[in-house]
């Protein structure tokens, strides 16, 4: 009678630690294929909507705040349009040109 006993929990044993083995094998090969890069390139920028946190005009520089991948970046923001942002309006980033954005009405 002990001996069943034994044989069925060392059975039980060795394929809980194989199934084990195996779903942390599975994991690290799934998170070796995941490309992690926090890195922000300007391609990774242009084409976001970003809102307007010091106003600005075509004549000065101002401040918006952005999105990406994740994470709440501030920029500093020009822009060609005469008529200006307010707080809180919402643009579109068209370019970035030495760690500055250029921006457009989101219309």
């Amino acid at each position: 009678m002990n001996y069943l006993i034994l044989t069925i929990a060392g059975i039980s044993i060795a394929i809980g630690i194989f199934v084990g083995a195996l779903i942390v094998w599975f994991i690290y090969f799934w998170r070796r294929r995941q490309i992690i890069d926090s890195l922000m390139k300007p391609e990774d920028l242009v084409g976001l909507c970003a809102i307007v946190e010091l106003p600005f005009d075509a004549n000065s520089k101002g401040k918006v705040r952005v999105d990406v991948k994740g994470s709440m970046v501030d920029l500093i923001a020009l822009t060609d349009d005469r008529q200006g942002f307010q707080v809180g309006d919402r643009v579109l980033i068209i370019q970035m040109q030495n760690n500055k954005v250029w921006v457009v009405r989101n219309d």
